[in-house]
């Protein structure tokens, strides 16, 4: 059995939804196996930027590909969608695509931090990964999710309000 890998989706620009709903249908085109959705949530901007809301949920999936190549997938889905890469920071965007757990592993490079570098600090990541596993564990810290949730400070919280449950494909 290969190994699961988390992915955490976004989109703050309408149709929201439908640009959701058409990168997870790419991605169970690429990774049929074990594939499952949570819910899709309604977020507040991470950081209080002035942007509009966000549509979020989270995948899952066994990949026997790399996790650069994994990566490379998920990249192309997200350029199919429409995204273009400006290079701002937490612009707004059609789809944000990202690897956010694979296991148990822990990968420290440039172009790829897994699990997701920011993961103990949003709930908009993690409210959907214990939907799909009440038992996950962040494998850097050690600590369980529900445990890192319990301590983002409320300043830093986005929110999430559930609006679809479950997504059904």
């Amino acid at each position: 059995m290969c190994p699961l890998v988390y992915v955490s989706l976004g989109s703050n620009i309408s149709p929201r939804k439908d640009y959701l709903i058409q990168s997870l249908h790419l991605i169970k085109e690429q990774f049929p196996v074990r594939f499952s959705v949570s819910s899709l949530y309604e977020t507040k901007p991470y950081g209080n930027l002035k942007h509009q809301s966000y549509y979020n949920c989270c995948a899952c999936f066994e990949s026997s590909l790399s996790t650069f190549k994994t990566l490379a997938l998920l990249l192309g889905i997200e350029k199919k969608v429409g995204r273009v890469r400006s290079g701002v920071k937490w612009e707004s965007r059609c789809i944000d695509i990202d690897i956010v757990l694979w296991e148990d592993k822990i990968v420290q490079q440039k172009e790829l931090m897994i699990p997701h570098y920011d993961i103990s600090n949003r709930d908009f990541f993690i409210i959907p990964l214990l939907e799909m596993d009440k038992e996950l564990i962040n494998p850097k810290s050690g600590e369980s999710l529900r445990s890192e949730l319990s301590k983002i400070p409320v300043e830093s919280r986005t929110h999430p309000v559930r609006i679809v449950s479950p997504f059904l494909l």
